[in-house]
């Protein structure tokens, strides 16, 4: 077992047990190397120093792109677990190494080729956040309220229920009434018809005389 930069790293005989897998290795560069871990080496240098060097002994997959790595249309990237790396190449600094899953497809009968599916591992304690975008995930709309310019005069309003037409007298022009004209001729004409009330109940009472 070991620990660096947030990452608990297992060999493959001591993980291949357990419920988590911890043996996945990654060496990104101008072509990434995906591997299974072997082993882990201190190596300590002699001296007064006291330098001390961990190298990772790993089993790698073909890194040849189309025959042992593939990418999908979603960015997801398999290998392929039957193929290895030809060259004898095992060793690599625990510095360069990052953490990955890999995960088989489910399937209900075997094929020959079995493609595994690169999950990569985030170090504990640490938070990626990668590039921004601009692009939102919902579009914003700003819906612009518009004033209107034209007058009552032009517009036609109708009741529904006896269906007549009804014009509704601009209160801006200058022959406008107010509300208290309004309300001066309203008393008018109560006086006026309380008057006339009176005068046909006097005709009334002199008829009966």
């Amino acid at each position: 077992m070991y620990f660096t930069r947030g990452y608990t790293f297992h060999t493959y005989t001591h993980s291949s047990k357990r419920s988590t897998a911890n043996f996945g290795i990654q060496v990104q560069g101008e072509t990434d190397f995906y591997g299974i871990l072997q082993q882990i080496i201190e190596v300590t240098y002699p001296g007064t120093s006291n330098l001390k060097c961990v190298l990772f002994k790993c089993d790698w997959y073909d890194p040849t792109s189309g025959r042992g790595v593939r990418t999908n249309n979603f960015g997801v990237i398999d290998v392929n677990a039957n193929r290895r790396y030809a060259k004898f190449e095992p060793y690599c600094l625990a510095s360069q190494e990052d953490q990955v899953c890999f995960l088989p497809y489910p399937r209900i009968r075997e094929r020959r080729e079995r493609w595994l599916s690169v999950i990569k591992v985030n170090p504990r304690g640490r938070i990626f956040v990668g590039e921004i975008e601009d692009v939102s995930m919902q579009v914003e709309r700003v819906v612009q309220m518009s004033v209107p310019t034209e007058s009552t005069e032009n517009i036609i309003h109708i009741d529904p229920n006896n269906q007549e037409v009804e014009v509704i007298a601009d209160d801006s022009t200058e022959g406008s009434v107010s509300e208290e004209d309004e309300f001066d001729a309203e008393t008018d004409e109560d006086d006026t018809t309380s008057d006339e009330a009176e005068t046909s109940d006097s005709e009334n009472v002199t008829e009966n005389e």
